[in-house]
């Protein structure tokens, strides 16, 4: 059995995790950490209680530590003695830069933990390279390099560095890492590629999402993304604490169809937690926008893990968006079972019941805004607005991408084709499903703006209209 740990948080003891005699995970916080205005390990553990065993603790652990077992494999394999089924064993040798603010430690290295011992070793372009190379050819190969100590969930290929003045560096011991690079899913053409621009394509939309590059190293390409959960100073970093909304909820399962978190339970959750009601509509906007986007876009993995809040104290922020990819330039099954083409996408959260993008149109946003007290004919008019702005602004960023880059694959320009070919596609269906746009501007024409300015009443743009409900005061939001 793995030995207890103690937990950290933004620098500071906060309790410990074990594993009981009956092998059920435990946390406990110490008293000082429930002091008013300090912030929970996780808003699934609040602290109106000292201590949390089970399923909470354990699920919100193990969405720290990687899904793919091939990584776990590799751990275990550079770490003589950690057991790959234990996640406590695992964040033993892994846990000293986790999403968010936490950070695991065995009682006898707290200390060092905390002084952020280790060291920055420099990486040059070549060894990034060879880095990527190993994990596109070998699909056993460590995500970590002997001396990292941080871990990432998730099942796709990735690693974390530390940028600073341009150059790139491991960091080690308790050092915090700033990006995540990845090379993207390799049996899907160009996905690294398609999710940086789909990513760019959602900021010029309005939309507030994670920073991203596409970047060659030598002759290997990856999209590099700008850690959210760190905020640089001076020469260092700051951990912010975040977690993604499975941890939240205290939910083991991602997809809404194999019972996981479904938009409505995300936003009851956001209003019933976050401080105020401007803030909470706020969150709750910034939040219908990427599920917007996200199914009129054909994003497969738009679920659960994909989503995340920003805690501090007791403020709740929604997290920018992240890992936000369109499916459209890869013909998938209809709902038929059958091969088809890029409109017959599925999303993972359904809108008024249903799962197919391509058949998600006004009856089921109407119901998607009743079941969450929001205004229909306001949350049809930012479907449609996205659906017609992102097209365009898609293929801008891969216009960046192409001015910056050496095509000499021509990758970028095959994926122009497809993106073209796919996005045509996709405006007109969703011009059909959704009907034409008002003449009035959106807020998607200034992509600076990520929240759209909220009415007197702080009810947020997707408010129900008080008249049309004819519930006086308590209408909307407030609901």
């Amino acid at each position: 059995m793995a030995e207890p740990l103690s937990v950290i948080l933004a620098g500071r003891v906060i309790g410990q995790v074990e594993r009981t005699r009956n092998n059920v995970m435990r946390f406990t916080y110490d008293d000082d950490a429930m002091e008013a205005g300090s912030t929970p390990l996780s808003l699934s553990m609040p602290l109106v209680r000292k201590s949390y065993t089970g399923d909470v603790v354990d699920r919100f652990v193990h969405a720290l530590v990687p899904e793919a077992n091939s990584a776990l494999a590799a751990i275990e394999r550079q770490h003589p003695g950690v057991d790959r089924r234990d996640d406590l064993s695992l964040l033993a040798v892994i846990g000293k830069d986790c999403p968010g603010a936490v950070q695991f430690s065995l009682p006898g290295e707290v200390e060092s933990t905390v002084a952020r011992t280790g060291h920055l070793e420099l990486q040059s372009p070549s060894d990034i390279e060879m880095r990527l190379a190993e994990l596109r050819t070998n699909e056993d190969a460590s995500w970590t390099m002997p001396g990292e100590h941080w871990s990432l969930g998730g099942t796709q290929a990735k690693f974390a560095l530390r940028r600073i003045d341009g150059l790139w560096f491991e960091a080690h011991g308790s050092q915090p890492t700033s990006h995540i690079v990845k090379p993207g899913i390799h049996k899907l053409f160009a996905q690294s590629l398609v999710e940086h621009v789909t990513m760019r394509g959602a900021a010029r939309c309005g939309l507030d999402v994670a920073g991203t590059e596409h970047v060659e190293f030598k002759t290997e390409s990856a999209i590099v993304i700008e850690r959210f959960d760190r905020r640089p100073c001076g020469e260092t970093l700051v951990r912010l604490h975040q977690e993604d909304m499975c941890q939240a909820l205290g939910l083991s399962q991602k997809y809404e169809d194999h019972q996981g978190p479904s938009a409505r339970d995300i936003i009851r959750m956001m209003r019933a937690i976050t401080p105020g009601r401007v803030e909470a509509e706020a969150n709750v906007e910034r939040f219908v926008d990427g599920v917007i986007f996200n199914t009129v876009l054909a994003c497969p993995d738009g679920h659960a893990r994909n989503y995340a809040v920003l805690l501090d104290g007791e403020r709740v922020s929604l997290a920018p968006l992240y890992d936000v990819a369109t499916g459209i330039v890869y013909a998938t099954s209809t709902p038929e079972g059958r091969g088809g083409s890029p409109e017959n996408q599925k999303v993972s959260m359904s809108i008024g019941g249903e799962f197919w993008a391509d058949r998600i149109g006004r009856d089921e946003w109407s119901r998607f805004a009743d079941e969450n007290g929001l205004d229909a004919e306001s949350l049809l008019e930012r479907a449609r607005t996205i659906a017609a702005t992102a097209p365009q602004a898609i293929l801008g960023a891969l216009d960046e991408v192409a001015a910056q880059a050496d095509d000499w694959s021509g990758e970028i320009t095959e994926l122009r084709q497809r993106m073209v070919s796919g996005l045509d596609v996709r405006a007109a269906r969703a011009e059909k499903l959704l009907g034409p746009r008002s003449s009035g501007r959106s807020r998607a024409h200034h992509p600076a703006a990520s929240v759209a300015p909220q009415p007197r009443d702080g009810r947020g743009q997707f408010a129900r209209k008080e008249r049309q409900q004819g519930v006086g005061g308590k209408s909307g939001a407030g609901q």
